[in-house]
């Protein structure tokens, strides 16, 4: 073994060795001591300050590869389920037959951002859904943002709006939409940590309305209120001969059919008299599969951002302020018009990814959000 050749040079060469020898060697700090003539204490003290010790004690009871199985199990078991009953960490535990304890069960799970969470809200699909889902993403999957802003001319719906008067209707409705707040476990029983039950009935103490809107060309083109009048097969050949027919017209004067997306509605929109007033009028039904909102702009963009923007200013009004229905929907169709086009563009052009989507989820249920995405 080289000796050093000065004080500098001393004060590193044997605390390298000693950590080679503990590390590589495997020998212990007393078998190192007696080779470096050094102090036994002094070398435990060196390698226990500046050496990562091997772990001591029981190897783990899940490792990577047992929580990997873990989560496969707990995949199968909720699939399997299928949302008729709860599946628990209980449950989990007896079905892997694994030795961890469910404590130790659900920290694996929370390291690896598994928490026991609300179902999400989804349209039930049947099998013939899937299918007509697959052939519509294999179909429109490679069209661009750009050919469904162009090619459908209106995408249209309908949709029910509560009108809120006074300041407690409008706040049970900002109330609805707030999705959660940031708190500790435990806390969360007082105000501001907690929200009106979903399937409560509120009477804002006004009538409500139906609105049937339409979105082409980069903006909100048609805000027709269905006021006192039942939505069905007369209203919706009411709609596509007049106001509907009329805006397509002057939007595109050099176009005489017109393609019109809208979901597969049997008591309005599929009537017989929905479909002769379509013909009279040029439109072609550009329908989507049935069970689909992901696929209808209104849906997935509109009718939210709508509320959303209404809702934002309200948040600046005094507590007694009191607004007629009239200036309700008059307010209600100005900020559905307003909105930006290029906002309104890149939703329309959301549909190329969300058919993507669509296409590698081969015709089930898909995510909405994420980048470019609109909900």
């Amino acid at each position: 073994m080289r000796k050093p050749q000065n004080l500098v040079e001393h004060r590193f060469f044997f605390p390298r060795l000693a950590k080679k020898w503990f590390v590589q060697n495997d020998e212990t700090p007393a078998d190192i001591a007696d080779r470096l003539g050094r102090d036994k204490s002094t070398i435990t003290r060196l390698l226990v300050k500046r050496v990562a010790r091997k772990k001591q004690g029981r190897k783990p009871i899940l490792d990577s590869a047992a929580v990997d199985k873990l989560q496969k199990k707990l995949e199968q078991m909720i699939q399997k389920a299928d949302s008729k009953y709860e599946v628990t960490v209980t449950m989990l535990k007896r079905s892997s037959r694994t030795k961890a304890s469910e404590k130790t069960i659900l920290k694996a799970l929370h390291a690896r951002k598994i928490y026991f969470r609300r179902l999400r809200e989804k349209p039930v699909l049947t099998d013939d859904d899937i299918k007509d889902r697959q052939v519509f993403a294999k179909t429109y999957s490679k069209k661009t943002g750009n050919w469904w802003n162009k090619h459908i001319h209106l995408t249209i719906d309908v949709k029910h709006f509560k009108v809120l008067p006074h300041s407690n209707a409008r706040r049970y409705a900002a109330q609805e939409v707030t999705r959660g707040v940031y708190r500790k476990r435990g806390q969360g029983l007082n105000k501001g940590y907690t929200k009106p039950v979903t399937k409560t009935k509120f009477n804002t103490g006004a009538k409500g309305i139906k609105v049937l809107a339409g979105v082409g060309n980069g903006k909100v083109l048609l805000w027709e209120y269905l006021d006192g009048q039942r939505w069905g097969g007369k209203v919706a050949a009411d709609m596509y001969s007049n106001p509907m027919l009329k805006k397509l017209t002057k939007t595109f004067p050099e176009r005489k059919t017109y393609n019109v997306l809208e979901d597969n509605d049997p008591s309005g929109f599929k009537t017989k008299a929905g479909r002769a007033a379509k013909k009279a009028a040029g439109i072609t039904a550009f329908e989507i599969p049935k069970r689909s909102p992901c696929l209808n702009v209104c849906d997935y963009f509109l009718w939210a951002t709508v509320n959303r923007r209404m809702r934002e200013q309200e948040k600046k009004w005094p507590a007694r302020k009191r607004e007629t229905r009239k200036n309700f929907l008059k307010r209600l169709r100005t900020t559905a018009l307003g909105l930006p086009t290029a906002m309104v563009t890149a939703a329309v052009a959301d549909m190329k990814r969300r058919c993507s989507r669509l296409l590698v989820a081969k015709g089930g249920n898909i995510e909405e959000g994420g980048k470019g995405g609109s909900k």
